[in-house]
């Protein structure tokens, strides 16, 4: 008499615990009939049949084949295995493999042909059935209700299936990132001001940046999201189960498959608004961000603290405009600099000095001054180091030239000449190449006017655009900026007190590489270039 194991499942399509209890039990009856004896009994509760990974009871039977627990296996249809022909031409395969039959209350013996026929059938009815899921939820968006899913500033209304309604305390927070963001403040810092006012945050305990940024391709995130402007979009996305995992794996739809309804009635800020948000977020993480490079404030990544020398990074902002601390401060609390400082003042200071030092040909001269003092110093380093080198080379050549020379008068045994010459030879090259390598002193140094008189119009164009608040300088600029300016140190200070930098040059972009540097007070002018910096 043939052992027979049982398998019964049920999905979330309108079932519940009773489908697999009538399952079970019309197997049973159907495995009397057939006179097997009933072994083991397995079952999957609210698991799909689209894959077989994430289902307990068919893993264990799988399990129990390759111990031969069981010689047939039988479920009231093929469907309940599986409903991808190809997991379920799997299965059939490997238990045919282990001599084990599939019988079903529906279909009796399963071969190949029969498990070929029903694995179609199945998938196709589970595929159909998700379209017909989909042209539902579509008639949904298009009556201008809400598909799914819960959007920050609104909530279902109750006894209105898919209606939602506005939730005007979040939605005043809604207006507020996009009145910030639009008004030049990063979605980080914005993130930090609702953390720091106790807003609460749509999910978690705390606001993130990308809560408010969210992603581009998928259309996600407050500031892409074009409910708050009084549109409904769906469809944005699809899910597919990953063969090789079974996990589900989100696929972006094309454009022609999205649905859009006007909503006029969800509305929470108007068009002009959001369209100004969307303008920035392109020009700063558009399709392309990954490739391009995107425009920051002039100093980002300039600014270094006067303490430790870490990093500078925006903090949040108030009226007066946004405002940077030192990151290790911020991050650790393990420098003692909590200074916070207005990182457009910085910038309008930077740029106001660097134009009255460019416009007066005097401090160029100092800087070459100092440059020609810094050439020579190490020209002169150079020169000893190169003269040590050139006086080496030439003594192991003339030490090379001598083993020779007794060669020649056969006054060296060829062992002595085995053991000294290769590492004469060695030496030799090793200086030789260290030679070539070094650059010829030199005390000239060139001056390139056209670029200083460039870097003037720069810092002209510069301070111009700087004089708009929240404006900010092409990237053209800033990499010119960037080429003559290489950091900002900013020095701790108490409250009231004047900001105090250290502005660093490379004067690679006017004339050589070497670096330079200037200290300046806010509002009290340049000192020139001192010794050592």
């Amino acid at each position: 008499m043939k052992r027979a194991a049982i398998y019964a499942r049920y999905s979330t399509d309108l079932q519940n615990d009773k489908s697999v209890e009538d399952q079970i039990e019309l197997c049973r009856e159907h495995a009397k009939r057939q006179g097997f004896t009933i072994a083991l009994e397995f079952f999957d509760k609210a698991k799909s049949g689209a894959s077989m990974f994430g289902r307990p009871g068919i893993a264990s039977i799988m399990q129990a084949s390759e111990r031969q627990e069981f010689d047939v296996l039988v479920a009231e249809s093929p469907d309940r295995i599986s409903r991808d022909m190809a997991d379920l031409a799997h299965v059939h395969k490997t238990l045919q493999f282990r001599r084990i039959d599939i019988n079903c209350v529906n279909g009796g013996q399963m071969d190949t042909m029969s498990i070929g026929l029903h694995g179609i059938v199945g998938q196709m009815q589970r595929e159909e059935g998700a379209r017909k899921v989909r042209r539902g939820m579509t008639g949904v968006v298009r009556s201008g209700r809400n598909a799914g899913g819960k959007a920050y500033g609104y909530q279902p209304i109750i006894g209105k299936k898919g209606e939602l309604e506005i939730v005007e305390e979040e939605a005043s927070v809604v207006r507020r990132i996009f009145e910030a963001y639009v008004a030049g403040i990063a979605p980080r810092s914005i993130a930090a001001a609702l953390n720091s006012d106790g807003v609460p945050a749509p999910r978690g305990k705390q606001w993130n940046a990308s809560t408010i940024n969210g992603n581009g391709q998928r259309g996600n995130g407050i500031l892409r999201n074009p409910i708050y402007a009084g549109r409904i979009v769906w469809n944005r996305v699809h899910m597919v189960k990953d063969p090789s995992t079974g996990r589900r794996v989100s696929r972006i739809n094309d454009a022609e498959k999205l649905e859009e309804v006007d909503a006029p009635h969800l509305r929470i800020i108007d068009e002009d608004l959001f369209q100004a948000a969307a303008a920035r977020k392109e020009a700063t993480g558009g399709a392309h961000a990954r490739n391009i490079q995107k425009n920051k404030r002039l100093l980002s990544g300039l600014l270094k603290c006067g303490a430790c020398g870490g990093g500078l990074s925006i903090v949040g902002a108030d009226r007066s405009g946004p405002r940077v601390v030192c990151s290790t401060h911020k991050e650790s609390g393990s420098c003692e600099n909590n200074g916070r400082y207005y990182v457009e003042k910085i910038e309008r200071d930077v740029i106001e000095r660097l134009r009255g030092m460019f416009a007066d040909t005097a401090v160029i001269d100092l800087y070459v001054e100092e440059y020609k003092a810094e050439s020579k110093r190490i020209a002169a380093e150079r020169r000893n180091s190169r003269g040590a080198k050139e006086t080496a080379l030439a003594d192991v050549q003339g030490q090379i030239a001598r083993v020779l020379e007794q060669v020649a008068k056969g006054t060296i045994d060829e062992d002595d000449v085995l053991a000294i010459l290769p590492g004469l030879k060695s030496e030799r090259s090793r200086l030789k190449v260290e030679l070539e390598a070094e650059e010829p002193p030199t005390n000239i140094i060139e001056i390139k006017p056209k670029a200083v008189e460039k870097f003037r119009e720069d810092l002209e164009s510069l301070a111009e655009t700087l004089s708009n608040r929240g404006a900010e300088p092409s990237m053209v600029m800033a990499k010119s900026f960037r080429e003559v300016v290489s950091s900002v140190v900013v020095y701790p200070r108490v409250a009231g007190e004047k900001y105090q930098y250290e502005i660093k040059g490379l004067l690679s972009g006017i004339a050589g590489p070497e670096l330079s540097a200037v200290l300046m007070v806010a509002e009290e002018g340049f000192e020139p270039p001192t010794q050592g910096l």
